[in-house]
């Protein structure tokens, strides 16, 4: 009966953060970091994003539309350090969470993701108001778009 408690225990706990890359500019917070996970909510339901490296990085390199959120917690920084350079190419804003944990968790997979894009939403999507709020904060904050 013990263990099951602190297994419970560690699950509800959020995973946090202990390394975070010198790459990761413009990091998002507070209300933008709350909007940008409900908008991944909602695009995860209408299967409208790409996860991982490959499949986002051939998603940029074939011109789809979107905004990637990459994780800041990434070691080593290799793996996913051309990203940022192809979505500045294609011009597709992009931006750092904290955790990987907190992207898995968005995604409503126990998982940790270290890169998703949300696709641009057609014209009858449900979330294409919550895009237009977050591409605008993006837009405010990003130091080289």
């Amino acid at each position: 009966m013990a263990k099951d408690d602190e297994a419970e225990m560690e699950e509800e706990e959020p995973k946090k953060a202990l390394y975070t890359s010198p790459l990761a500019t413009p990091m998002i917070t507070d209300k933008l970091l709350a909007r940008s996970l409900k908008l991944l909510k909602k695009a995860v339901s209408e299967k409208q994003t790409r996860r991982g490296v490959p499949e986002v990085t051939k998603a940029v390199r074939k011109g789809q539309k979107g905004i990637c959120f990459l994780a800041a917690d990434i070691f080593p920084m290799d793996v996913f350090a051309h990203v940022p350079i192809l979505c500045e190419e294609k011009n597709l804003y992009y931006c750092y969470v904290s955790s990987r944990h907190e992207l898995g968790g968005a995604c409503q997979t126990r998982r940790p993701i270290s890169l998703v894009m949300v696709m641009e939403p057609k014209d009858d999507a449900t979330y294409a108001k919550a895009y237009e709020q977050v591409v605008s904060s993006i837009k405010a904050i990003h130091p080289y778009m």
